[in-house]
C-alpha cells in the first residue's frame, strides 16, 4: 500500500500564488495536484495557517479555495482535525450538473436518450465479451432482489434497482470510462422513469415493471451466454422503450 503524505509533504508540493483571483489559482493548483496523483485520497493538506505562509495569501483567500475544492468533493474538512483530508472525486457531481443543465432544459430527454443508446449498446456487447463469473453472480444477485420486489409489488424498490443493473453490468464491460457514465446516466434517467411510471395507474405500473424486468433478463441471458450480438440488440431495445416512454 502506498504510503499516504502528511500536510508537511503536501506543503511542499505548493507554490507562493501571485495573480488577482487568488482562491481560484489555488484551487487550480491543489485540484491539479489531485488529479496528476501526487495528492491521493486520504492525504491531509495543510492547516489554514500553514496554507497562508506557502502560499502567501491571507486567511479569506484561503478559505475560498477550500470551499471550492470541496464544494467539487476534492476536499473534505474533519471536525477538530487540522487541515482538509483529500477525497476521491465523485460522480455525483457529473449528476448533479447534468441534472441541473435538464431542469434548465439545456440537455433534453431525447439527448439523453441517443447518449445511451451509444454507451449502454457499448457496455452491453462488452459485458458479453469480458464478464467472469463473479460478474454474472453480481448481476444475478440484483436480479433476484428485483424478482422479490415484484413478488412484494414493491414497485419503488424495484425501480430502485435498475441504476445498479446498469452499473453491474458496466463495471462487467470492463471500461472505466464507461463505467462513469453508466452510473452518471443512470442516477440521473432513473428519477425521471421512476416517477413517470409511479404515476401510471396501477395495473399499467406493474405491466411497466414487468417489462423492465423482462428486458433485464434478456440482456442478462445474453451476457451470460456470451452473445454480444444479442446483448446489443436487447440493450437498444430497452433505452429505446425508455425514449418512447419519455417523449
Amino acid at each position: 500500500m502506498q504510503k499516504k503524505a502528511d500536510s508537511s509533504q503536501a506543503a511542499q508540493l505548493l507554490r507562493p500564488v501571485e495573480t488577482q483571483r487568488a482562491s481560484a489559482a489555488i484551487y487550480e493548483q491543489v485540484k491539479g495536484l489531485i488529479l496528476d496523483g501526487q495528492l491521493k485520497p486520504g492525504d491531509r493538506l495543510p492547516s489554514e495557517r500553514s496554507l497562508m505562509e506557502v502560499m502567501g495569501r491571507s486567511r479569506p483567500t484561503i478559505r475560498e479555495a477550500l470551499r471550492m475544492l470541496e464544494r467539487d468533493g476534492f476536499i473534505h474538512t474533519v471536525p477538530g482535525g487540522s487541515g482538509a483530508v483529500v477525497q476521491q472525486p465523485s460522480a455525483d457531481l457529473v449528476v448533479q450538473s447534468l441534472d441541473a443543465m435538464l431542469q434548465v432544459g439545456k440537455v433534453s430527454l431525447t439527448e439523453l436518450g441517443e447518449f445511451r443508446m451509444h454507451n449502454d449498446v457499448a457496455v452491453a456487447r462488452w459485458a458479453a465479451q469480458r464478464r467472469t463469473q463473479s460478474d454474472i453472480d453480481a448481476l444475478k444477485a440484483i436480479l433476484d432482489k428485483m424478482e422479490q420486489c415484484i413478488q412484494s409489488k414493491d414497485w419503488e424498490g424495484f425501480l430502485a434497482l435498475d441504476p445498479e443493473f446498469h452499473c453491474q453490468l458496466a463495471y462487467a464491460g470492463k471500461n472505466t470510462v464507461s463505467a462513469i457514465m453508466s452510473r452518471v446516466l443512470s442516477q440521473l434517467s432513473n428519477p425521471i422513469s421512476a416517477k413517470h411510471i409511479l404515476e401510471q395507474p396501477g395495473s399499467s405500473t406493474e405491466q411497466q415493471i414487468l417489462n423492465i424486468w423482462d428486458m433485464h433478463k434478456r440482456i442478462f441471458d445474453a451476457v451470460c451466454a456470451g452473445y454480444p450480438q444479442r446483448a446489443e440488440e436487447a440493450m437498444a431495445y430497452h433505452i429505446q422503450d425508455f425514449v418512447n416512454d419519455n417523449k
